[in-house]
């Protein structure tokens, strides 16, 4: 993979890959928000707090947040690339975030709720996404395009929630800030070289983020056929156990 040409062409992949998703996501209708999308499967309250399961599987976010911060904070305690200390930071103060928007939203799900739990959502999906492209493509890049990465991200929450306030939402500039980087992620680890060992627990946190999304589709099927937790609270449990497996590889991995 150190023949130069092959090295550019491992950079036009995702370059067009990046340009045909945006470019076809320009040529979709604006899509707003679904009138029923807060209309979760488990509304049950408990001592007097609604949608308290929804609420009590989102604890798990903050808490890997946290620890992230503070073994950030402790030199050598994490393995990390230097010049991206930042990026980590983000990630985990947005992992936190969510955890806390989240449990903002579902005590009274509602756009302006939503609003708060998608913020710090779109600060983790953007500052892994330069994390993975530190890793493995270009510490230069990564750097250079974090801090444009995390304004796009956070403006794209901004820009739908404004949409919907005058009544047009559009949550296609949401959708590649969230699905872009899942794309880009898999070729990513695929045609270029780790720079650290344990690579393969970003399979396991994409994995785990994929099985999320189903959970997350399947809310209500899920209820009716498990009785005791929605689809919904179980995505919150295997998103947070993805972020918590990223949080290990950085403990235990060693520079190549």
């Amino acid at each position: 993979m150190k023949n130069p040409l092959l090295l550019k062409y491992r950079s036009w992949a995702l370059v067009c890959i990046t340009l045909t998703c945006i470019i076809g996501v320009l040529f979709l209708p604006a899509i707003p928000q679904l009138p029923g999308y807060h209309g979760l499967a488990d509304d049950r309250s408990l001592l007097g707090i609604p949608n308290m399961l929804n609420i009590l599987t989102n604890i798990p976010f903050t808490l890997v947040g946290i620890a992230g911060i503070r073994l950030l904070a402790k030199e050598h305690a994490l393995n990390v690339l230097v010049e991206l200390k930042p990026c980590y930071y983000w990630f985990f103060t947005g992992i936190a975030g969510v955890g806390l928007g989240s449990i903002y939203y579902h005590s009274d799900p509602s756009n302006d709720t939503l609003l708060w739990d998608r913020l710090p959502m779109s600060i983790a999906f953007m500052s892994f996404f330069c994390i993975i492209l530190g890793e493995y493509v270009s510490i230069k890049m990564a750097k250079s395009l974090s801090y444009p990465l995390l304004l796009v991200g956070a403006g794209s929450v901004l820009y739908w929630w404004l949409g919907e306030k005058q009544g047009h939402g559009d949550l296609r500039i949401y959708g590649l800030v969230q699905y872009l980087p899942l794309l880009l992620m898999p070729v990513i680890l695929l045609i270029y070289p780790a720079k650290f060992s344990h690579g393969n627990r970003y399979w396991v946190f994409y994995g785990l983020y994929g099985l999320a999304k189903v959970f997350e589709i399947a809310d209500l099927p899920i209820y009716q056929l498990l009785g005791f937790i929605s689809g919904h609270s179980l995505k919150h449990l295997a998103a947070a156990a993805g972020c918590a497996v990223f949080l290990s590889q950085l403990i235990t991995r060693k520079a190549h």
